[in-house]
C-alpha cells in the first residue's frame, strides 16, 4: 500500500501566525480608537472572502473605513512577519520526518498562495512540501472541501487517501467533508460540542495528532 498523502493547514496549525494576527488586530484598532473586540478576530477565523470582512465591517461602526482598517492591520501584520515567522510546536520536524519517510505533502490555505509560500519559506518548511493550494486558486471556500480535493489530485491521490490536520473548526468541517481522515490540533478556538461529535482525532499537539493516526511511532526521532 502506497503511504497515504499529508494534507495540512496552515495558519495556526503549521505557522503561529493567527496569535500574531490577532495582536495586531487589536493594536489596529485601538490606533483608530476602537474597543480591542478580540472576539470579532476569532469570528473570523478559517473564513475567506465576504464573510469575514462584512464581521469586521459591521464591528468599525462607521468609525472607520474597512479598507482604511485592513491596510493598516495587513501593515502592521506584515512588519511582525517581516522579523519572525513562528512555527507551531513540533511542525518542523513533523514535515522534515514526513519527507523523509516518503510522504506527498501538501498545505491547503485561506490564504493567498504566493503569500503562504513565501511564509513557509521563511520559516524552513517550503522545501519538504510538494505543493501549496492557497484560497485564491478555489471558488468555494472552506468549509467546503474543495480545496482539499484539488491539493489530494496535485499530489495524485483521492481525498479519502490522505490524512488531513486542521485547527479551526471551519477547516476541520471542510476536511472531513472531502473525506480524509482528519486530525484537529485547536489553536485559539475550542472545538464545539457539535464538531467533536464528528468522531475525529483532536490532539494537543501536532507530534500527538501525528502518532494518533500512525504516522508516527515511538521509535522515530522527532
Amino acid at each position: 500500500m502506497p503511504l497515504p498523502a499529508v494534507i495540512f493547514d496552515m495558519d495556526g496549525l503549521l505557522l503561529d501566525t493567527e496569535k500574531v494576527c490577532l495582536d495586531c488586530f487589536v493594536d489596529t484598532r485601538r490606533a483608530f480608537a476602537l474597543p480591542d473586540s478580540p472576539d470579532t478576530f476569532l469570528d473570523c477565523v478559517g473564513l475567506r472572502g465576504e464573510k469575514p470582512e462584512q464581521i469586521i465591517r459591521d464591528s468599525l461602526r462607521g468609525a472607520v473605513s474597512f479598507e482604511e482598517f485592513n491596510r493598516e492591520w495587513d501593515r502592521r501584520i506584515d512588519t511582525a512577519m517581516a522579523l519572525k515567522i513562528p512555527t507551531k510546536l513540533g511542525a518542523l520536524k513533523l514535515i522534515q520526518v514526513l519527507a523523509n519517510k516518503g510522504h506527498s505533502l501538501a498545505v491547503a490555505t485561506s490564504t493567498n498562495t504566493d503569500r503562504a509560500s513565501s511564509q513557509l519559506e521563511r520559516s524552513g518548511l517550503l522545501m519538504y512540501l510538494d505543493c501549496v493550494i492557497g484560497g485564491d486558486k478555489v471558488e468555494r471556500h472552506k468549509p467546503d472541501p474543495e480545496i482539499f480535493h484539488m491539493a489530494a489530485a496535485r499530489l495524485g491521490f483521492d481525498a479519502n487517501d490522505c490524512i488531513a490536520f486542521e485547527d479551526s473548526e471551519t477547516g476541520t468541517r471542510a476536511a472531513l467533508a472531502s473525506g480524509a481522515r482528519t486530525v484537529q490540533i485547536p489553536d485559539l478556538i475550542a472545538p464545539s460540542n457539535d464538531l467533536k461529535a464528528m468522531g475525529h482525532l483532536i490532539a494537543s499537539n501536532l507530534i500527538e495528532g501525528a502518532i494518533g493516526v500512525g504516522l508516527l511511532t515511538s521509535s522515530d526521532t522527532y
